[in-house]
């Protein structure tokens, strides 16, 4: 799934309205495991100046990068994270790892050809899914179009329990942003 998606749906399915101090931890454990991502392609992009086919045919898939997006979407650190915020009873840490979890679980499920070790660093075993949210060789098309009906559903189950017109007003241009990529994608495939 695409980071914004994975962030809404999250903060949809952890939020409470009568704790709206925990939305922001779940948006933040919503968009961790893709962070790494977001730094790889910086670096690739603005500053060894590599070109797009290269980055993602040859330096996504460099150990070293790998070994980094995986530690983030390592479900065993997760499960860790989440005992000691139980243990501590921390509702910010459980949230925030929940929301990470959510997000590797969905991953785990909807990634092919970039799929993590999600196991890592206990397992090298990376399962390969037979769906893509991505790919439309592995019903990329499907899956994302399941997706942004996905995004609406939360976004209009959260919409209430937002307290400010800044969270309202990102929500909404969230979806109105992944709407028209979607549209251009379709339209330009």
């Amino acid at each position: 799934m695409n980071t914004q998606s994975h962030a809404i749906i999250n903060v949809a399915l952890l939020s409470r309205k009568d704790k709206p101090h925990l939305h922001l931890y779940a948006l933040l454990g919503g968009v961790l495991p893709d962070l790494p991502m977001f730094i790889f392609f910086g670096i690739e992009t603005l500053i060894l100046k590599h070109s797009q086919g290269k980055i993602w045919s040859e330096q996504y898939f460099l150990p070293q990068w790998q070994n980094i997006f995986d530690i983030f979407n390592s479900m065993p650190f997760i499960l860790i994270a989440l005992g000691i915020g139980y243990y501590f009873r921390s509702e910010r840490i459980t949230v925030f790892c929940w929301s990470m979890l959510l997000h590797c679980v969905a991953d785990f499920f909807l990634h092919r050809e970039d799929a993590h070790r999600h196991f890592f660093p206990f397992s090298q075993y990376t399962f390969i899914s037979p769906i893509s949210y991505w790919e439309t060789d592995h019903y990329g098309q499907i899956a994302s179009v399941v997706e942004i009906l996905a995004i609406i559903v939360a976004s209009v189950f959260l919409y209430p329990r937002l307290q400010s017109r800044l969270s309202r007003g990102a929500l909404v241009t969230v979806n109105v942003i992944s709407m028209l990529v979607y549209t251009a994608i379709v339209i330009f495939s």
